[in-house]
């Protein structure tokens, strides 16, 4: 798979500390002063008790496959979707690295990391450890 061929994500200002921690290879989740509870797709309003004032944490960004796929029939050649549930308790849609399809199962450890696409920009991909 080429990586140029996967569109650069679209960066606003409330993602925008996400992104630029991820061109250092650092994930980063939303935690709810107000629940406790962590979150991903980042966001200043907690999705699960509506408390504004979220607070950005770093993470291991290490979890379980929850469930997977591959998409076979793409103009780029066969891809891999999992539900990576992390041990923080989110579950992140992510796309696995090509070397790890053979391998991929329900309940295997998985952890994210981040390749450079499109002008540079870095997008998140998991594989297996």
């Amino acid at each position: 798979m080429s990586y140029d061929q996967i569109p650069a994500p679209a960066i606003n200002p409330e993602s925008k500390p996400f992104w630029d921690a991820a061109a250092e290879g650092k994930f980063l989740l939303r935690r709810c002063p107000a629940c406790k509870e962590a979150h991903f797709w980042p966001r200043t309003i907690c999705p699960l008790c509506h408390k504004a004032d979220t607070e950005w944490e770093e993470s291991p960004g290490e979890g379980t496959i929850y469930t997977w796929t591959v998409m076979r029939k793409s103009p780029r050649g066969p891809f891999a979707l999992a539900y990576l549930e992390l041990d923080e308790g989110p579950r992140v849609y992510v796309e696995f690295r090509p070397e790890d399809h053979d391998a991929l199962a329900i309940g295997k450890r998985a952890k994210i990391m981040f390749h450079p696409v499109k002008d540079d920009k870095p997008m998140m991909f998991a594989q297996l450890v």
